[in-house]
């Protein structure tokens, strides 16, 4: 029986996102191949709550945890862990210092993709367009000027390190502007203003399974919000995705293409999703990439992986085996 560490929660807005997220993932592992522990992250403690509702805290020193005198040691771990510190790369530094096999992308990939600028250089030298920005922080003069003569209104104002959408507000004025970049700065000291591009939101997850790098599908994101922010994807009634998406051939095979390059470019692994904006002349823009999606039963990459007529159990099962083998 292998023993895998499940972890989630964490220490950004997405803690309660992370858990529903583990929680499906430990439905989806196999019972009879995978013994799961679920680790629930907050703050510095790693909390396993046990049958009878005890709780016990991970021992970080060797990385085991002890029930009633008896020491559990764990094969690998599957780090359904949105946000800080799961998926900016603390935890996989911690992992990979241990020697301990984990699920996903390693450090580097990790803390580059996280931060929505660096990420979205890196991504245009891969020769996939993204759209313009500017990067401020904290404690330095906001360039307004520049952003009217560089970006424009309507803006996206963006902290550079967070996920689902958390701080991210659309400006369409300059006190808007203000609004957005003091609520931005709330979340991380520092933030990207980037130009607002009309469009379809779509969005491609791909995955490492079996060997091979494959593009699941692309979805579309119908929100009901002017954009697709953190209570649209998380409220129900909110958002309707379409998958697949209503879109030529031509443009899923760009928008497929895009995203496995992508995806070995930043050395990804297991499985990751990738947003992009498509222009009325059917050009897909780069939005972000997200290391840890969501894995919700209603979350898309699940949606994705049975598109493709894969059985979720043997998905999630093959991603803890890979992470063995690596």
């Amino acid at each position: 029986m292998i023993k895998v560490a499940l972890f989630a929660g964490g220490n950004s807005g997405e803690h309660q996102i992370s858990l529903k997220t583990g929680k499906n993932i430990q439905d989806m592992l196999d019972k009879s191949q995978f013994e799961t522990y679920f680790i629930v992250v907050l703050g510095v403690n790693w909390i396993y709550t046990a049958e009878n509702g005890l709780q016990y805290n991970i021992n970080k020193d060797d990385f085991s945890l002890t029930i009633d005198q008896h020491k559990i040691v764990f094969d690998v771990v599957f780090n359904a862990l949105h946000g800080d510190p799961g998926e900016n790369g603390k935890l996989q530094s911690y992992f990979e210092m241990m020697n301990i096999k984990y699920t996903g992308c390693d450090s580097f990939c990790s803390a580059l993709t996280f931060n929505k600028y660096f990420c979205n250089i890196a991504v245009s030298q891969f020769g996939v367009p993204i759209s313009p920005s500017l990067h401020f922080f904290k404690d330095e003069a906001i360039g307004f000027n520049a952003i009217l003569e560089t970006i424009g209104l309507p803006c996206f104002v963006k902290p550079c390190n967070s996920g689902s959408s958390v701080g991210v507000n659309k400006a369409h004025n300059m006190e808007e502007l203000e609004l957005a970049i003091e609520e931005a700065f709330k979340v991380d000291h520092q933030i990207m203003v980037e130009k607002f591009i009309p469009g379809r939101e779509l969005t491609c997850g791909v995955a490492q399974f079996k060997g091979e790098i494959k593009a699941l599908g692309v979805s579309e994101i119908l929100s009901k919000k002017e954009f697709y922010d953190f209570e649209a994807k998380y409220t129900p009634g909110f958002l309707e995705v379409v998958t697949p998406a209503e879109i030529s051939l031509e443009l899923e095979n760009k928008i497929k293409n895009y995203s496995e390059i992508i995806f070995k470019r930043f050395g990804c692994k297991g499985v990751v999703r990738i947003d992009y904006i498509v222009t009325p002349e059917n050009n897909p823009i780069f939005l972000e990439i997200n290391t840890i999606p969501g894995q919700t039963a209603v979350s898309l990459i699940p949606r994705q992986v049975k598109y493709n007529h894969i059985d979720l159990q043997e998905f999630y099962g093959d991603l803890v085996l890979q992470a063995l083998q690596s």
